[in-house]
């Protein structure tokens, strides 16, 4: 194109600046969704209602001595909010280790030094260390199985947990469960069907304890998504080294019947003590 600039000086500029438009069109970014912190509680409440309970098997792969990767094979029984077992099974398929939490208090039975033992303690945020070397409480460790947000106060009486929206993306949300008496969590979630991808467990004192990634998720038959499997990674605090503790629900039932009262039941037999947690 030649244009004569003493003559169309402005038709000149209008039509190179419409050449240079025209080869340069972009598409407009979506924009971010907004959320209030009362929407974020109202849209996790609803959530939770639809994850009620889960039974089945779950592979583990857990940090072993010198670095070793030790697979074990948990039968698992959640309801929610906060009722959970796990039996570890030892090589001879028999359970090794298992861990019945029922309102607010915990059940151990461990074999795994050659003689079985009982002991009983109140629920605690360190209750699943000593069977899965998480330090979590059952009613987290049930969030984290069930994908679901815990906002149930802590104890009964209890303030329910504050909900605060602390980033929101164009394909998630992520809240600040802050829990009075207890560590808070960062909640992040997805807007098009409110799964959760990935949760920060902080201590009581704000540092940061684990972080969970959901890496795979699986559809129950009501179509509702749960994690299949979770990367937990233990952060290293003090003189305590992190580790990485993977769970792979491999065969089970997400949203099927209740669980049976008794799965949550754990007695010594006739004769047997029981030990102090």
């Amino acid at each position: 194109m030649r244009c004569a600039a003493s003559t169309l000086p402005r038709l000149c500029l209008l039509a190179l600046a419409t050449l240079a438009t025209a080869s340069c069109v972009t598409t407009p970014l979506a924009p971010t969704p907004t959320l209030s912190d009362d929407d974020a509680r109202a849209l996790l409440s609803a959530d939770a209602a639809r994850r009620a309970r889960f039974e089945g098997v779950v592979k583990a792969s857990l940090p072993g001595l010198q670095g070793a990767v030790v697979n074990a094979t948990l039968d698992v029984a959640a309801e929610a909010p906060s009722q959970l077992s796990v039996a570890v099974r030892s090589f001879f398929e028999v359970p090794q280790q298992i861990l019945v939490a029922s309102g607010g208090t915990v059940t151990l039975y461990d074999a795994t030094s050659g003689t079985a033992r009982f002991a009983r303690g109140p629920a605690t945020d360190q209750s699943l260390k000593n069977v899965l070397g998480l330090p979590l409480a059952p009613d987290d460790a049930v969030a984290l199985l069930l994908g679901r947000a815990p906002l149930e106060p802590a104890k009964p009486g209890w303030p329910a947990p504050r909900v605060r929206v602390v980033d929101v993306t164009a394909e998630t949300f992520t809240t600040a469960i802050e829990r009075p008496g207890r560590g808070a969590l960062h909640w992040t979630t997805r807007h098009k069907d409110q799964v959760a991808t990935a949760v920060v467990f902080f201590s009581g004192d704000g540092r940061r304890v684990l972080e969970a990634n959901v890496a795979e998720h699986a559809a129950a038959d009501d179509g509702v998504v749960f994690p299949r499997r979770v990367v937990v990674t233990i952060l290293p605090d003090g003189g305590r080294e992190g580790a990485e503790v993977v769970l792979t629900v491999q065969d089970g039932r997400f949203n099927g019947p209740p669980v049976p009262p008794e799965a949550f039941v754990l007695e010594p037999p006739p004769g047997v003590s029981m030990g102090v947690l």
